[in-house]
């Protein structure tokens, strides 16, 4: 896994941070390149009594002490630097930076996006406003450690969740990605493919109400929209550019070894909604609540959602609550892959397509002026074959 300008790979286990190729600081290099010296480890050790062999055996396990804190600070220090390279890889992010370029077209002949926005899909429970505190914590540990949680969290999944349509700024007060927590899904497919249309079609809006009329009897029409006093005074409609699917590995988990396949049924029936997808790219998928699982239990998750939805284990992130280096590595990862894929699949602007049209047009015209002087010069020679033929015949 890269860091800074490199290219990222996504995996849905990060790799382990010492692992990477990226050379060390030459201050650690030598450190690193020795594997750690157990504390438990006193073959090479053998004392006796003698006062001589006793102060040999305490400067050994001081040595040992020595080397294996030197190797801790070297491993530690190349994380974190790693960490940071990648952080400011995203902090850096404007629309357009990471467009390829296809065709000779340049980042100028897309429509760019006011903001790259990323949509939170998934059933309730699965985790949507948690994932949003723990990007926003990624980002938080450098600009605002004590800053608090930005989406509400609910206790259980049979409470009414997310109401308002939110967007949040990745890292806070961004002005390059956002992404949009939404409400669960209906138990009624059809309403949430209705839902799933309509966002997808026509964008989504911070403070859009939305909450189904089965649930526990609330109907949205008495809510009010987010921070307005009337509505039909709306934020800004964005587009959606990218689309994270989360579901809860537990639940999974569960609907794998049981009877009741409910929960992975309709996962599949909605992750493979074609309007979820953005050009060929179907949306990524974030497996939450990992930490309650073991390494087996995860891999067996995996496994099933590489099957279940049809899509590489490179496409599928596990991001757990936990806060350690490579979770932080996961979100920043799973990010710069969204965004990447968005860019890749933003809409050409219509004067870059009249223009190659208009190139295209004036070949092929050169093309058939080409063939019909070639057609001329024949004409001309074979009328003046005849002429000569007609004069030596005479």
């Amino acid at each position: 896994m890269g860091g800074g300008g490199g290219e990222l790979t996504p995996t849905s286990t990060p790799s382990s941070p010492s692992s990477s190729s990226e050379p060390l600081h030459p201050e650690f290099a030598e450190y690193v390149a020795v594997s750690p010296i157990s504390d438990d480890d006193e073959s090479c050790c053998v004392c006796d009594d003698d006062e001589v062999d006793a102060i040999r055996c305490r400067q050994l396990r001081e040595a040992k002490e020595h080397f294996n804190r030197q190797l801790r600070e070297a491993k530690e220090f190349h994380f974190n630097r790693q960490l940071r390279e990648v952080k400011e890889l995203i902090r850096r992010y404007k629309p357009g930076d990471w467009v390829e370029g296809v065709g000779g077209a340049k980042a100028g002949h897309f429509l760019l996006p006011e903001i790259t926005t990323l949509l939170l899909v998934g059933p309730r429970g699965s985790g949507k406003s948690t994932l949003v505190n723990r990007i926003t914590r990624v980002f938080d540990k450098d600009d605002d450690p004590f800053a608090p949680d930005r989406a509400q969290v609910s206790c259980n999944s049979t409470s009414n969740r997310t109401i308002f349509l939110h967007e949040y700024p990745i890292p806070r007060n961004s002005s390059a990605i956002c992404i949009y927590d939404t409400c669960g899904w209906s138990n009624d497919p059809k309403k949430n493919f209705k839902m799933l249309h309509q966002w997808m079609t026509k964008g989504i809006s911070h403070g859009e109400t939305i909450m189904w009329d089965n649930d526990e009897g609330n109907k949205t029409g008495g809510i009010k929209p987010l921070g307005r006093q009337y509505s039909f005074l709306r934020y800004i409609t964005r587009k959606v550019n990218f689309v994270i699917f989360v579901v809860d590995g537990v639940a999974v988990l569960e609907s794998i070894d049981s009877n009741n396949k409910g929960y992975t049924e309709i996962l599949h029936q909605t992750f493979m909604y074609p309007f979820l997808s953005i050009g060929d790219d179907k949306p990524v998928v974030v497996v939450t609540h990992g930490d309650r699982l073991s390494i087996q239990q995860c891999a067996h998750v995996q496994n099933e959602l590489t099957e279940l939805l049809n899509i590489p284990a490179q496409q599928i992130y596990a991001i757990p609550g936990s806060d350690d280096f490579q979770t932080d590595m996961a979100v920043l990862d799973m990010l710069h892959y969204c965004v990447r894929r968005a860019e890749q699949n933003l809409p050409v602007k219509l004067n870059y397509h009249l223009e190659v049209l208009g190139r295209e047009t004036l070949n092929k015209m050169a093309e058939q002026l080409m063939g019909l002087d070639a057609v001329i010069e024949v004409a001309i020679i074979f009328l003046c074959i005849v002429i000569l033929l007609l004069r030596f015949f005479r």
